[in-house]
C-alpha cells in the first residue's frame, strides 16, 4: 500500500464514520422524544453497532497511519487510549463487550439496558472520538 492510500485511508473511514454518527445522533434524539416506540429503540441500537464499528476501524487506520500496527479491536482501544484518541479507555472496552453481547441479545430487558449505557455513556465517548478526528481534518 503506498503511503497516499495510507494516508488517506483513515480519511476515508471516517466521511463514513461522520454519516453513521449523525444517524446515531438523529436516533438518540428522536428516542428521547419517543422513548417507549421499539422501531426507534431498534434505530438506536443498529446506529450504536455501526457507529462502534467505524469508530474502532478509523481509529485502526489512524493509529496505522501513524505508524502503528494494531489488529485487534480491544488493542486498538488500548492503543487509541495511549495515544490520547480517547479519554475513556475503560468505557471503550465496556462498549466493546456490550457491543459483542447486543449482536447476540433479544432480550427486551437487555436492549433497553443497552440503550440506556448507549443514550447516557456511549454516546459521549463516541462524540469525543469523533470531535478528535474532526480537529485533525483541520
Amino acid at each position: 500500500m503506498t503511503d497516499t492510500t495510507q494516508d488517506i485511508r483513515w480519511i476515508q473511514r471516517f466521511e463514513n464514520l461522520h454519516s453513521v454518527f449523525k444517524r446515531l445522533q438523529e436516533a438518540i434524539n428522536v428516542h428521547q422524544q419517543m422513548p417507549d416506540n421499539e422501531l426507534i429503540k431498534m434505530a438506536v441500537v443498529k446506529a450504536f453497532e455501526m457507529t462502534f464499528e467505524l469508530s474502532w476501524k478509523t481509529m485502526k487506520d489512524f493509529l496505522v497511519y501513524n505508524g502503528i500496527d494494531v489488529k485487534l479491536p480491544r488493542d486498538i482501544i488500548k492503543q487509541a487510549f495511549a495515544n490520547d484518541m480517547i479519554e475513556d479507555g475503560q468505557l471503550w472496552i465496556d462498549m466493546l463487550e456490550n457491543r459483542n453481547l447486543m449482536t447476540h441479545t433479544y432480550d427486551e430487558e437487555r436492549a433497553n439496558e443497552a440503550i440506556q449505557h448507549i443514550c447516557k455513556e456511549y454516546f459521549q465517548g463516541l462524540a469525543q472520538l469523533h470531535q478528535y478526528l474532526l480537529d485533525r481534518l483541520a
